[in-house]
């Protein structure tokens, strides 16, 4: 019997269909999460284990508010892209279906980031 991989891992838990590439493992076998394209990796053992330090009980709710910023971006990106490819000269929005997701905090963060964007809700 060979040994245990990372690679083993990865595909156990189906990591790489968690979200597009953001999340992954590292060289010491912990799951990472990397919000933003070539952005800094947060090892999330080791950030969960910091948070008990401060008496942060388990199970704890991990939010990204960079991965929604980089998704409206990168969607924002797309439709600029196709509409110079196609000739769309009409003014588009991004619009948030608020029933995926309606904690307060997501939809805040939605809404801030996404005004440069013309995203609503």
């Amino acid at each position: 019997m060979r040994k245990w991989r990372i690679e083993d891992s990865e595909e156990l838990y189906n990591i790489t269909g968690w979200g597009t590439s953001y999340f992954g493992i590292n060289e010491r076998g912990h799951v990472i999460v990397t919000p933003r394209d070539n952005g800094v990796a947060v090892d999330l053992k080791e950030l969960i284990d910091e948070l008990q330090l401060r008496d942060v009980a388990l199970p704890m709710l991990l939010r990204f508010s960079d991965i929604l910023d980089n998704r409206i971006e990168n969607t924002s990106r797309c439709f600029r892209q196709a509409a110079e490819e196609y000739g769309y000269k009409a003014q588009n929005f991004i619009i948030y279906p608020i029933k995926v997701n309606q904690m307060r905090p997501v939809v805040e963060e939605i809404i801030s980031h996404g005004k440069k964007f013309n995203l609503g809700l």
